[in-house]
């Protein structure tokens, strides 16, 4: 809804100040200062409303960290004791002997991104134990950190050591991919 309303006095007096500095465009007329003019404005909003309270702070859905050797939620208990026994056997088998460290982290994301897209259910990383006498390789610390990174974490439902003995190797179970 539109409002008229007559400016006052000091309006236009400098209204008419600024005018003097203002060509007309050809065909315009321009007021004289004694004339009143009248403005049409939009009505007065309305008063603001209070603002909404805040929204609790959702926090994105993370899945826990991969553990190995821990049974996750989700994964029944037959085929849990069936993979940390090493009755799955590995369909593909990556090896890391020899290589560096950003090499070595390519090839865990290539293998785990390629097996998954393919359906593959278990594949084996070979870390080795490393060179260092009475501590552990570079590798073997890195790649279970590598495995909860954000974008392989999602793929990978268990990690184990295939045998109790050999700590220098990974057996890792993929999730299905539901369609």
């Amino acid at each position: 809804m539109k409002i008229k309303r007559h400016l006052p006095a000091a309006d236009l007096e400098i209204w008419a100040r600024y005018l003097q500095h203002v060509k007309p465009l050809p065909g315009v007329r321009v007021p004289a200062a004694t004339e009143r003019v009248i403005v049409e404005r939009q009505a007065p909003p309305l008063p603001p409303l209070l603002p909404a309270p805040p929204r609790p702070a959702i926090k994105p859905q993370r899945r826990p960290a991969i553990a190995i050797g821990v049974a996750p939620p989700g994964l029944d208990r037959a085929t849990w004791c069936r993979f940390r026994a090493g009755k799955i056997a590995p369909e593909r088998i990556l090896d890391l002997h020899g290589m560096t460290k950003a090499n070595a982290h390519i090839a865990v994301m290539a293998l785990i991104a390629g097996a998954a897209s393919q359906g593959t259910r278990c594949v084996e990383i070979v870390t080795g134990h490393g060179r260092r006498a009475g501590g552990e390789g570079v590798l073997r610390r890195e790649v279970p950190f590598w495995l909860n990174d954000a974008p392989l974490h999602a793929m990978i439902l268990a990690v184990c050591h295939p045998h109790a003995a050999n700590e220098g190797a990974l057996r890792v179970l993929l999730r299905r991919i539901r369609v």
